[in-house]
C-alpha cells in the first residue's frame, strides 16, 4: 500500500509521464466514469477484491490514463461522492465483508478530488458476491481459482 505523500509524489510526475508507468502490484489509477456513477462503484468492488487477494494495496480514482500533463490526466471524483456509503457497498458486495479505507487528495483549488482506496492485506481469499475473484500479478487484476477447500 501507498502513503498519500507517496502517491502525491507520483502524481506530480504525471506531468512528463502517463499514469501507467507508476503500475504495480500495490498501486493502480482508473479514471471516473461520469456518465455512469454505478459503473464506478462496480470497478471499486473488483479492484478491492483483487487488492485484497494480492497482498493489499491502494487504487487511485479520478486520473486518466495514457494521457501526460496534470491539465489533462487530473479528472477527478465528483465532490458528492459519499466516502461512508462507497464502503458500505463495498462491505456489502463482497465475501467475507471487505471495507477499504479511503483518503482524499485535492487539486486546483479544491475543485479536484482524487479518492485513494486502501486495502490492507489479509489472509482470507475474497470474492464479489457472485462467487468470481481476481488477484493483482503485476500491473493487472487476474481471475483466480479458489481452491475446493476455499469454497
Amino acid at each position: 500500500m501507498k502513503s498519500k505523500s507517496e502517491i502525491m509524489k507520483i502524481i506530480r510526475q504525471l506531468e512528463d509521464h502517463i499514469a501507467d508507468d507508476f503500475e504495480a502490484q500495490d498501486l493502480d489509477f482508473k479514471q471516473w466514469n461520469d456518465r455512469c456513477r454505478e459503473e464506478n462503484v462496480k470497478k471499486m468492488i473488483r479492484y478491492a477484491v483483487c487488492m485484497a487477494n494480492g497482498g493489499g494495496g491502494s487504487v487511485v480514482f479520478g486520473v486518466a490514463d495514457r494521457i501526460k500533463g496534470l491539465e489533462n490526466v487530473l479528472k477527478g471524483v465528483p465532490l458528492d461522492v459519499d466516502i461512508p456509503e462507497l464502503q458500505k457497498r463495498i462491505a456489502e458486495n463482497t465475501v467475507p465483508s471487505l471495507t477499504p479505507s479511503f483518503e482524499e487528495i485535492f487539486y486546483n483549488n479544491h475543485s479536484i478530488r482524487l479518492l485513494i482506496m486502501n486495502i490492507s492485506p489479509d489472509t482470507s481469499p475474497y470474492t464479489m458476491l457472485d462467487g468470481t475473484a481476481t488477484i493483482r500479478k503485476g500491473k493487472e487484476c487476474l481471475p483466480c481459482k479458489l481452491t475446493d477447500e476455499e469454497e
